[in-house]
């Protein structure tokens, strides 16, 4: 099986479409489209051409999305066979031959979707575990393809398939696989244990956020390790300890985890039991605070606690553009709380994840929360997406982290 055994739709785009589908851009909406030769099913390939009927690529059809088309190719036309994918495959392995070759790190992205030329499709790997992550119902009638391909180039132990809501939702989507589920190996009896720069974590797959685990945060992590030795740490929207463990593991004098969620400062406390055999990480002490993280800012300042390194990584607080305003005020109130815990000449680590903020942004509303806050910052580094998270496309950053004292 091959995506060439899916009908074709012959697809005629407008003239400014064309114009960034060349220049790499992996979507195609609605008004983009000029005309199409018939009504076609999710997972069809789309072959694009230009108002002069001159080819132009190749995509995946989706017509139950807003993003109606995928852009798979762009260029002379191809063949989308089995060759093709696995080719592809070789590509973006290589990009990260570094980690897949490391063993001291066994959870990675394989796979950064729109980045990696795959629209729709990330995996990512914990250990012998890959996870599929569709954000479009278009690769549903190529899973079975994936799998054999998967299998045949990586050999994992067993793959499981998570689906974003909207493909959840979509009627092509069939009702067994709307929760995530093992489809290839055997069951999960529960967490899987992976390897980041030596240090061991737990990932849940099926439950997890994400995938699993944060993976785009490794470089940052380790970053944190390296300003923790001697500090007082505190750790806000924790979820299962990540910069808590680098923290620790490189001789912090003690670590605080803050997070709403009670679960996940459990899965904290697994994470630091499975490397007690690690000296540093065996004898700092964790604490762990489970509370809103704005009200629990306001609370620990107001009992005088101080702290060495304060780290910021909230959720997203922009899925949607007019939800930027909001999310610009809540960054800015979220710095000046973590700015009234951290001590004199202490480092403040501020992190985004929101795609509809743009970086320089972002920094703008925490350097601007810090004049506010009487507390000028001294920026050491500003970071954006480990090399297992490429940007293909400008909406592919959304990353960004400050390191900065104060």
């Amino acid at each position: 099986m091959s995506l060439n055994s899916r009908e074709n739709i012959s697809v005629q785009l407008t003239a400014p479409v064309v114009r960034i589908i060349k220049k790499g851009h992996p979507w195609i909406f609605d008004k983009g489209i000029l005309k199409q030769n018939k009504k076609g099913q999710p997972g069809d390939l789309a072959i694009l051409f230009d108002q002069k009927r001159k080819f132009v690529g190749i995509g995946l059809f989706d017509p139950e999305s807003p993003i109606k088309i995928r852009v798979l190719h762009r260029g002379k036309p191809v063949d989308l066979d089995d060759q093709w994918l696995k080719e592809k495959l070789k590509t973006i392995f290589a990009i990260r031959s570094s980690l897949i070759h490391d063993p001291k790190t066994t959870g990675y992205r394989l796979v950064s979707g729109e980045n990696d030329g795959l629209p729709g499709l990330v995996v990512d790997r914990y250990d012998n575990t890959l996870v599929f992550k569709l954000d479009t119902v278009a690769w549903m009638p190529h899973l079975d393809h994936l799998v054999e391909t998967f299998c045949e180039l990586v050999e994992p132990q067993r793959i499981v398939l998570r689906i974003s809501r909207t493909v959840a939702a979509a009627a092509a989507c069939p009702d067994h696989l709307k929760k995530g589920c093992v489809i290839f190996g055997p069951e999960l009896t529960g967490p899987v244990v992976f390897l980041e720069n030596g240090l061991k974590f737990e990932a849940e797959p099926i439950i997890g956020q994400k995938t699993g685990f944060f993976l785009d945060q490794r470089d940052n992590r380790a970053r944190v390790g390296k300003i923790s030795p001697g500090k007082k740490v505190l750790n806000v929207f924790s979820y299962t300890g990540g910069f808590s463990l680098y923290a620790a593991s490189c001789g912090a004098k003690n670590v605080t985890s803050l997070d709403l969620s009670r679960p996940a400062l459990d899965a904290s406390l697994n994470n630091f039991d499975l490397n007690k055999q690690n000296a540093n990480i065996a004898r700092t002490p964790h604490f762990l605070i489970c509370d809103d993280a704005f009200a629990a800012l306001q609370k620990l300042a107001g009992e005088g606690k101080k702290y060495g390194v304060v780290i910021l990584d909230p959720p997203s607080f922009a899925k949607k553009l007019v939800d930027v305003p909001g999310a610009i005020k809540a960054y800015e109130r979220l710095a000046k709380l973590g700015l009234k815990v951290l001590e004199k000449n202490g480092i403040l680590v501020a992190a985004s994840c929101s795609a509809r903020v743009p970086a320089e942004m972002f920094f703008e509303a925490v350097n601007r929360a810090a004049g506010m806050a009487g507390r000028p910052l001294k920026v050491m580094e500003k970071t954006t997406h480990a090399m297992d998270h490429p940007v293909g496309f400008p909406e592919g950053a959304y990353l960004k982290c400050i390191f900065a004292r104060a």
